[in-house]
């Protein structure tokens, strides 16, 4: 068992408010990220907050 080699995997998921991000979320919980129990596989879960681009207004637009 120590000749094994490690997997080591990055897991990117893109994250929001949305109940859809949620739901993406936890699928990839239960469907893609790997136990601990499995020993040969190392996770790496890295979640990117997604933020909607603020508003500017700026005086030369005419409203």
């Amino acid at each position: 068992m120590a000749d094994e080699e490690v997997r080591e995997r990055r897991i990117v998921v893109a994250v929001d408010e949305s109940e859809q991000s949620m739901y993406a979320l936890s699928w990839c919980l239960e469907n893609l990220v790997c136990d601990s129990e499995s020993g040969n596989i190392k996770d790496t879960l890295i979640l990117a907050f997604a933020r909607p681009p603020r508003t500017v207004y700026t005086a030369l637009d005419g409203t």
